[in-house]
């Protein structure tokens, strides 16, 4: 499950990686987000899912709503463990199952539950690139944008074999003219982003004004460097440049990309690097915002988002959304009709918690204030369960 939190310029006060046991012992964290117990019982669940899949094939008919309800009980990395200890132990292969399906929203959302990301976004990316990518090429970008070098070999590799063909060849077949968006694509593709937390104020000068020399200080635009420090340097290192042309130059970076770059979908491209630079809660809201006041509603971006984030980023999108537009819980309600995708989406935005809000809509009481709460007690409680452990070592 991808996850930004590590390139974020905020600030996270409660990751709990560890549970402490009372008699001082660690072991890794089981905890999930949808209220359920501390203890995670995966073979117990692994038989309950497994029986699930016998009365289907006893039926002659797999109840995805069934299974979709089932499997959203559970956390990201709990389901994943569902899906490999049932291959394991009974050489069920679920993803092949729900892939036979006839293709419907429950049977997209249910396979994003059980796919790990990589997978889910390399089908996303094969799908909108054959499918009129000048239209979706926001989205093609937005795949690749956060994910990092293990995370695109992960890609790469399953991308390869479910289409037997690399990523970068299908795309030199499908965008057959080199563009600078093809160019930016490809070269993000090569898996040469720096991971650096940390930036050097003095390469941010002298790329600062690279920057500047090969936009507006010469004439003509030398595409290159833009593409090369956009798609290679650090999500830190970008943000210190991005600081560092303002203050100098006297206008964001951004300004200038829309100034000097001609056409629509290379400015986009290069706003949308910025942005999620800067802010990748931002970033997201916005997707998100857009995916669900489009007319029909964009269900592919919604899916990828809202079940491809690990459940902190989620945390972190939609206060953010809140923030900017509204709870989005709030907006998912309003716009989305189907519904147990509803209940859905209500779930995983809220962890687990969205009949409470719904309660405190009911009740005329604030659920911004709620939703809050809840996930402030979350983390609190985390702690508490942490500290209490620690003092009984």
């Amino acid at each position: 499950m991808r996850s930004f939190l590590l390139y974020s310029k905020y600030k996270v006060d409660f990751i709990v990686e560890q549970k402490v046991i009372f008699d001082g012992t660690k072991q890794s964290s089981s905890v999930t987000s949808f209220n359920h117990s501390f203890d995670f019982d995966y073979k117990r669940e692994t038989k309950n899912l497994y029986k699930i899949m016998k009365q289907c094939t006893v039926a002659h008919t797999i109840d995805i709503q069934y299974i979709l309800n089932f499997l959203s009980s559970f956390d990201s990395e709990q389901r994943l463990i569902l899906v490999r200890e049932l291959e394991f132990q009974h050489d069920y292969k679920l993803v092949d199952s729900i892939l036979a399906e006839k293709d419907s929203l429950l049977r997209s959302c249910t396979l994003a539950l059980i796919m790990e990301s990589e997978e889910l976004y390399s089908r996303n990316f094969h799908d909108l690139l054959h499918n009129a990518y000048t239209t979706h090429y926001r989205s093609l970008l937005e795949i690749l944008l956060t994910m990092n070098k293990e995370d695109m070999k992960k890609f790469k590799d399953y991308y390869k074999q479910i289409y037997t063909c690399s990523v970068e060849s299908d795309v030199k077949n499908i965008v057959t003219t080199p563009t600078i968006f093809y160019n930016l694509i490809l070269a993000m593709l090569e898996e040469q982003r720096s991971e650096q937390i940390s930036h050097s104020a003095t390469s941010a000068k002298q790329i600062a004004k690279l920057l500047y020399e090969a936009g507006e200080g010469t004439p003509g635009l030398d595409h290159e460097t833009f593409i090369q420090t956009f798609a290679v340097d650090s999500f830190s290192q970008l943000s210190a440049i991005f600081d560092e042309y303002e203050d100098k130059y006297g206008k964001p970076i951004n300004v200038a990309i829309n100034q000097k770059f001609t056409h629509q979908i290379e400015r986009e491209s290069f706003e949308d690097i910025i942005q999620y630079t800067r802010n990748p809660a931002t970033y997201f809201s916005n997707i998100l915002h857009k995916s669900l006041n489009e007319n029909p509603i964009d269900y592919t971006s919604l899916i990828r988002i809202i079940i491809g984030h690990s459940e902190k980023d989620l945390c972190e999108i939609a206060l953010e959304y809140s923030k900017l537009f509204e709870l989005l819980e709030q907006t998912i309600s309003k716009q989305i009709e189907t519904g147990e995708i509803k209940k859905l989406f209500l779930k995983l935005v809220t962890n687990g918690h969205s009949s409470d809000i719904q309660t405190q809509h009911s009740n005329g009481q604030s659920s911004h204030t709620g939703m809050r709460r809840n996930r402030s007690q979350e983390a609190l409680d985390k702690v508490l369960y942490t500290l209490k452990g620690i003092r009984h070592q």
